[in-house]
């Protein structure tokens, strides 16, 4: 029986298209692809808990940036993974919700309640994209 001699160009050629996808080529690109993406979950998921001087009732969800539905007005502190970023920090919302339009007021961190360009203004759904169009200070759909 004849033996074949190993050829490691074709399995070395393999192990370097797997492992180095156009865009990460290098550590430091890899890195920043995944810095990149950790934020990007960030920006999906607002999920914690919320403690706020005053009383205050809120029961608002926001469908995908599509639409809300609820009404609420919040003026605290939130603890958990919200605005972009994880911790404790500031918060304050003002919303309300019928689904085909929602009105959104959010601040996240270092804001002032009194000054409207320190806050997140949003017109959402059909009606908010049509009437309201992504000027002075407010934005459509993300």
């Amino acid at each position: 029986m004849r033996r074949r001699a190993f050829r490691p160009g074709p399995w070395l050629g393999l192990a370097l298209c797997l492992l180095a996808p156009q865009g990460c080529t290098f550590l430091y690109r890899s890195c920043v692809f995944t810095y990149d993406r950790v934020r990007d979950t960030l920006d999906m998921v607002d999920l914690g808990l919320t403690v706020s001087w005053k009383p205050s009732v809120s029961a608002y969800a926001c469908l995908f940036g599509l639409g809300g539905l609820g009404a609420g007005g919040v003026d605290g502190y939130f603890a958990g993974v919200g605005g972009g970023r994880a911790g404790v920090f500031r918060h304050y919302h003002s919303n309300i919700g019928l689904l085909i339009y929602s009105y959104e007021v959010l601040g996240w961190g270092d804001f002032d309640v009194r000054n409207r360009d320190t806050l997140t203004r949003r017109h959402r759904g059909p009606i908010g994209w049509l009437f309201f169009p992504s000027s002075g200070g407010c934005s459509g759909p993300t």
